[in-house]
């Protein structure tokens, strides 16, 4: 192995420890009575540089403080969720037949090549235009469903002048954050 080699190798198992883990804010739980839930709470909190909309959905009355703890449990790992979704999406964006594909493509096709130079480097040569764009996916909600077959859903988006699309990637995973499935949504 060259000098070269063995700096190309070096460099490439630090690219792959450079997962980011954003600091997310904690929301404030002490509204929730267990004895006399609403169906839904929300929050808007901090998100590393950004803001995420965070919401709690009961489908009964009444809870327990074990449900609420698999919650609070949950929310502490957004960030690390976060990642593991990215890479959900990207091994989805892998196969023959994909949902990440077809949203993508969604905004190719609809964009202008303005609006998209606004959002990606059109010169790039080193990638798609594909995988800019999905560089660009940006975790714009959770919600959180304890008493549902799956535990959370996180909405990405792509921002055009600076807000969100409308256009949802949805990654609905598991408490155990075990990938349920992935969806678009408008």
């Amino acid at each position: 192995m060259g000098i070269f080699d063995f700096f190309k190798k070096n460099n490439k198992r630090n690219e792959k420890r450079k997962e980011e883990i954003r600091i997310l804010e904690k929301p404030d739980f002490a509204e929730i009575e267990l004895n006399k839930l609403t169906d839904y709470y929300d929050w808007t909190l901090k998100y590393g540089e950004g803001k995420l909309n965070l919401d709690l959905n009961f489908e009964t009355e009444m809870s327990s403080q074990s449900e609420l703890n698999q919650v609070i449990e949950f929310v502490n790992e957004i960030p690390v969720f976060d990642n593991q979704n990215q890479n959900y999406i990207k091994a989805d964006f892998e196969q023959a037949v994909s949902m990440t594909s077809d949203y993508l493509n969604f905004y190719l096709d609809e964009l202008s090549e303005n609006e998209l130079a606004g959002i990606i480097d059109l010169k790039s040569r080193k990638k798609s235009r594909s995988s800019l764009l999905m560089e660009k996916l940006k975790l714009i909600r959770v919600g959180i469903y304890p008493q549902e077959s799956y535990f959370g859903t996180f909405d990405y988006s792509i921002d055009i002048d600076g807000e969100p699309c409308n256009q949802l990637l949805v990654v609905q995973i598991n408490m155990d954050g075990s990938l349920n499935y992935i969806t678009w949504e408008s």
